[in-house]
């Protein structure tokens, strides 16, 4: 048989990733009986970026799972989608074409971030299929595709129908820079430095009222001063009138008992809208109204002589006049947290406008209840969804003000504001293009309607992926088939997005969990344990690690941690798995040059086969039993240490003597052994073991390594021992033949103790690892001996001994001495 020298994984991995297309080995097979494993897939963002190395992590990290369970036999579906839509594309489209969205047309706008998204689907399947993920590409969807709209749109009818949606003017969340409405899962908290000032008020008698704010920029916006109604200090001027600088308006002093009066002054300044207490303040106490800056955050009429400065910006200029006129009592640095947004990483500001809203705080208690029905892996990830929704003080704002995202199924009437919904049959619909079936509105009658300009938030259409692959609300839909699905698989970062979103959206429609278990992976960082981002100059692309190194290569890096870690990016140990890909194709080139034709179990098996036989059941068991609870990790390292320690370093190297025929093996250059009857047993008995621990190392190395052990199984394999047409379609091992004996397992790791101890032997007397040993003498307790002897054969080979003589005697351990 004649088999290349060196392993080529650029030529292997493209022959293969053509091949498993071709042959639609992923396929998933609607009309198959056997049990199905769903797959709930993140879909990336199409925003023109590459994929660095931490999305290669994660995603091969759940697909070792994946092909894990289609080797034991499950009809998998496992589809790939793309987030297509929404802020993160339409950020990218406005960077890279240079545009102001307000000055090009609504349609103008979304064909070019149709046409990025396309782009980068394509650059992204690529990268996938480079990467080997076994996805049914068949399956692929897009949340801005019609199927995934008319998914979205049903879910806002029937959480409408339910008295789930609302609509409502009021404070919101807002993203001067993004110009759009925000939910709470859109922000992100950061530290940041700023500065506390005392500013005088001043009261009715035109005596000082010192105010304590980080914000003096709104003191255009102010509509009240509070103190706490225990607050000695400001008792009596409770109810009474405060001047505010620079505005000279009156505002009333009021009490409640959130007011801290340790902080600052103890007089709070409450304005439109400052932060989430001033909103809470505003509701409770109908407080007036004072708008002093656009959407796009810069500063109104209302700021007087600021005009037209972007409110943050303008803090400067106004502390400047405030100390000009003496009002600055006092200034002082302090830390403190700020919201941002999370896309754009800008101070977000709190704006009135319209917005939808789906009404969950009612359900806090029901949801929490909901997380604790499914199967958390890592157990530890429950406590993030469990403290956000604790945490949640705000209605999911499911509205965008946006472009390019899935439109509302909504017509408004501009005279009586009644909402105008389509029927079911008639989605996907686009009320900003496409007219209601009603010529008038059923209440008022007027002919005034117009369809709803925003698009929803792009989690209003990701919260659905369950039910987007299940084609809910289709008539041939697979609701029965797939849903709820087996298993979601995600980032740590969007448990408060993504994971929590779609449990509330599939109890609400369905009374169900979307799915029985859920994966959660960590960060890939660089070697600092720093996230990857372009920022810091450490993101690393994806596809240049693939191209230098071979995707198998990355793929064993990325379960080099345990579930749920974050994983340091270090070419060293991308370099490793280089390295095993080149040791596995060296050792199965030596199966193959020294066992060409298919071999038969012999009646009889010699000691060491047996042994290494019994540590191939129990890697089996325990590799199995990881991976069922998706410790990809731990059943990494079982079989890398099994691969290394016993199977290469010292079982391969104890049975060379057995294998070699007459004609000697010219891989390494040794004589021709005896042909008697025994040493035929005795050869018979190792290509059988060597083969078998091949074919099984090789279809444990098959989740992490799809593309290498692919070759191994086509070469060797198919046809000769298997039918099945990829070594992805086998079955996984359940047994090795082998009956598991503790003892026989205990007596092999005396033997490795033994080899290891020759080694040490001549590498002390600078010999050589071929240079033989006259006589070595191995002392020990009379059992231990005893089950050491069967391997006597063995270990003469191993280790070029010409003699072993045995000693028994009364001690607990082995001790050696040799003779040259």
């Amino acid at each position: 048989m004649s088999i290349s020298k060196h392993y080529d994984p650029k030529r292997t991995e493209a022959k293969w990733s053509k091949f498993w297309a071709g042959k639609k080995i992923y396929s998933f097979d609607p009309k198959n009986p056997g049990k199905v494993y769903s797959v709930d897939t993140p879909p990336p963002y199409v925003s023109g970026d590459h994929l660095h190395v931490g999305h290669a992590m994660s995603y091969t990290q759940a697909e070792v799972i994946v092909r894990f369970y289609r080797m034991l036999g499950r009809n998998i579906f496992y589809p790939m989608g793309f987030d297509d839509n929404g802020l993160p594309t339409e950020r990218h489209v406005e960077k890279k074409y240079k545009l102001d969205k307000s000055k090009i047309s609504r349609k103008e706008f979304a064909e070019l971030c149709f046409k990025e998204t396309k782009e980068g689907s394509k650059t992204y399947t690529d990268l996938w299929t480079s990467l080997g993920l076994s996805v049914d590409w068949e399956l692929l969807y897009s949340t801005i595709a019609p199927n995934a709209q008319k998914v979205a749109q049903l879910s806002f009818l029937d959480l409408y129908e339910k008295g789930r949606i609302y609509q409502q003017h009021g404070p919101i969340f807002w993203c001067p820079y993004c110009q759009t409405a925000l939910a709470q899962a859109d922000l992100e908290d950061r530290e940041e430095e700023t500065v506390m000032y005392d500013i005088d008020f001043r009261d009715d008698k035109n005596d000082p009222l010192t105010i304590s704010t980080t914000r003096p920029e709104l003191i255009f916006a102010c509509s009240a001063l509070y103190v706490n109604p225990t607050d000695k200090r400001y008792k009596s001027i409770i109810g009474k009138n405060a001047i505010i600088p620079l505005v000279n308006r009156k505002v009333t002093i009021r009490s409640h008992e959130s007011v801290e009066k340790g902080k600052g002054t103890g007089l709070m300044m409450v304005c439109t809208w400052g932060d989430a207490e001033d909103v809470e303040k505003w509701k409770e106490d109908k407080l007036d109204t004072y708008t002093i800056f656009d959407k796009k955050g810069f500063l109104n009429e209302a700021a007087g002589k600021y005009k037209g400065l972007r409110v943050r910006e303008s803090r400067a200029a106004i502390v400047s006049d405030l100390k000009k006129g003496g009002l600055v009592r006092g200034e002082k640095k302090i830390v403190h947290i700020l919201n941002i947004h999370e896309r754009c990483k800008n101070p977000i500001e709190f704006y009135a406008s319209s917005q939808w809203f789906i009404r969950l705080l009612d359900l806090k208690n029901v949801l929490l209840k909901r997380g604790g029905e499914l199967n958390w892996h890592p157990r530890s990830m429950k406590i993030h969804y469990d403290n956000w929704i604790k945490g949640l003080k705000w209605d999911w704002c499911i509205s965008r003000d946006r472009f390019y995202g899935v439109p509302f199924p909504v017509w408004h009437c501009k005279d009586c504001a009644k909402i105008i919904l389509p029927e079911k049959s008639r989605l996907p619909v686009d009320p900003r293009e496409q007219k209601p079936t009603v010529s008038s509105c059923p209440e008022c009658g007027s002919k005034k309607i117009e369809g709803e300009i925003q698009v929803m938030d792009t989690w209003m259409t990701s919260s659905v992926t369950p039910l987007i692959n299940a084609k809910w609300g289709d008539k041939n839909n697979l609701m029965k088939k797939i849903y709820p699905m087996s298993l979601r698989v995600q980032a740590m970062e969007i448990i408060r997005t993504w994971l929590f979103y779609t449990v509330a959206k599939s109890h609400l429609h369905t009374g169900t969990l979307p799915w029985k278990d859920v994966m959660i992976s960590g960060h890939g960082t660089d070697i600092k344990g720093e996230k990857m981002s372009k920022s810091l100059g450490n993101f690393v692309k994806a596809e240049d690690v693939i191209n230098k190194y071979s995707a198998d290569a990355v793929r064993w890096w990325a379960c080099g941690t345990t579930l749920g870690m974050n994983t340091r990016y270090s070419e060293e140990d991308v370099r490793a798995g280089q390295k095993l890909l080149t040791k596995l194709w060296n050792v199965s080139r030596f199966v193959f040059m020294n066992c060409p034709e298919r071999v038969k179990k012999p009646k009889k098996l010699y000691p060491s086969d047996r042994w290494i036989l019994a540590e191939a059941q129990s890697l089996v068991a325990e590799v199995t039993k990881n991976l069922k609870k998706y410790e990809f990790g731990l059943a990494k390292i079982a079989i890398e240490k099994f691969f290394w320690t016993k199977l290469t370093d010292n079982y391969m190297e104890l049975i060379k003597g057995r294998l070699y025929d007459n004609d000697g093996c010219i891989e390494t250059g040794l004589k021709s052994v005896s042909t008697d009857d025994s040493k035929r047993k005795g050869r018979e008995s190792a290509r059988f073991t060597i083969v078998y621990l091949l074919d099984l190392i090789n279809h444990l190395f098959a989740p992490y390594l799809p593309f290498i052990t692919e070759e191994i199984y086509q070469t060797f394999f198919r046809n000769k021992y298997y039918k099945e047409i990829s070594i992805h379609l086998c079955p996984w091992p359940k047994n090795v033949g082998a009956v598991h004996k503790p003892p026989l397992q205990k007596t092999g790791d005396y033997v490795i103790r033994i080899i290891e101890e020759i080694r040490r032997y001549k590498a002390g007397k600078g010999m050589k690892l071929a240079d033989s040993i006259a006589i070595m003498e191995i002392s020990g307790n009379i059992k231990i001996i005893k089950s050491l002897k069967s391997f006597e054969g063995d270990l003469k080979n191993v280790g070029k001994i010409e003699k072993i003589s045995w000693k028994k005697k009364k001690i607990s351990d082995l001790k050696f001495a040799f003779r040259t």
